[in-house]
């Protein structure tokens, strides 16, 4: 148990270190998780020294501590993954649970009481974790903490049933099959749970990374490249299956006079208004990038010529028209129906219908 404590304060100083180098908007929980394994290792500690320490030390600050990191985790999980968290009534009841714990261990002492107080909050506390992260996204980190928040639920239910059985024992340190069990199971879930945090943490900044790769920082659009790297995928869907595909090349017109007369201020916020308005008339399976300046080009899987204009038709109806500040849009589209298409080519058959488009007029469609 020690040594598994040991290795958990090790992990926590890895995430220490871990919040230290990461961007400020994903730090948020990190520091309650990296504290949660300091207090289960201080807990542990103080448990090891019973008999040689006052009971306050040795048994209700002990149970206290722990509790206290168990509530840190959860916490920590909350503002991590969602940036925010419930934690009033939680901390209510673990403060709750120390005038409760020193009652039962000085005034009438009872080892049975204390155990099925502890062994309810925490309990609960695991229980509601689990629930929690059930609800994040599925990876293998949060599978890890998963599976070990479950186990520990399962200890610490069978450990308040030996309480109702009168099996409970007469101290932590007695020797017996369930205390034997707790013990192990908790220093295996000390360990695993930081292990999981750390994992965590790693995943969440390799996503972060993979969608600044991916994805446009003004406008959130996709980057030209993601595109275009999903394009090639709907033409070799195309070579196996026959499945059309069309490209929609889009320009915001007069865009330069936004920034000269208003300012690039005024011109950001005409690209991601834009990109707002044009991602609601786009279906779900539908990607739009920016391809460069003020010009976006939009993927359309599994989409033929006919309807791939009426969605390019109700992206221009969905821009503001003067005299509201923005822009309207020119659109060229292309469609890939045979198996000889290239990329390149389609790009260029939606440019030249673009150019067609603000050739004649602006805030129109064509297609080539």
């Amino acid at each position: 148990m020690m040594l598994s404590g040991l290795l958990a304060l090790l992990m926590a100083m890895v995430l220490i270190f871990m919040r230290r180098s990461y961007p400020r908007h994903l730090r948020r929980g990190l520091g309650l998780l990296a504290s949660a394994p300091l207090l289960w290792c201080l807990s542990t500690v103080l448990f090891g020294l019973r008999g040689h320490l006052p009971e306050l030390f040795s048994v209700v600050l002990a149970n206290e501590i722990l509790m206290g990191g168990v509530l840190a985790y959860h916490v920590g999980n909350q503002l991590f993954f969602t940036g925010r968290a419930r934690w009033k009534g939680w901390t209510a009841a673990v403060l709750a649970c120390l005038p409760l714990m020193a009652w039962f261990t000085w005034v009438t002492p009872s080892y049975d009481v204390r155990l099925a107080l502890f062994t309810s909050v925490m309990g609960t506390l695991f229980l509601t974790q689990m629930a929690f992260m059930l609800r994040q996204p599925t990876s293998f980190s949060q599978t890890v903490v998963v599976l070990v928040l479950g186990l520990q639920s399962t200890v610490l239910g069978a450990r308040l049933i030996s309480v109702f059985l009168g099996q409970a024992g007469e101290g932590l340190m007695e020797p017996g099959l369930m205390q034997l069990a707790y013990l192990c199971g908790n220093a295996v879930s000390i360990l695993m749970l930081t292990v999981g945090s750390v994992l965590c943490a790693t995943e969440r900044l390799r996503i972060e990374f993979e969608h600044l790769a991916t994805h446009d920082t003004l406008t959130q659009a996709l980057t030209r490249r993601a595109v275009l790297r999903r394009a090639e995928e709907e033409l070799a869907r195309l070579r196996r299956q026959g499945d059309p595909f069309s490209l929609m090349m889009l320009d915001l017109d007069h865009f330069k006079a936004i920034n000269d007369q208003f300012g690039h201020q005024q011109g950001d916020a005409a690209l991601i208004d834009f990109t707002e308005r044009t991602q609601r008339m786009l279906r779900q399976t539908d990607l739009l990038g920016r391809y460069g300046g003020e010009e976006f080009l939009v993927l359309l899987p599994g989409t033929d010529a006919a309807t791939a204009l009426g969605v390019a038709e109700r992206v221009r109806q969905a821009q503001p028209t003067p005299p509201a500040l923005g822009c309207t849009v020119s659109i060229g589209v292309a469609t890939a129906v045979d198996a000889s298409e290239s990329i390149d080519g389609l790009l260029a058959r939606a440019d030249q219908a673009l150019y067609r488009a603000k050739h004649e007029g602006r805030n129109c469609v064509r297609q080539g």
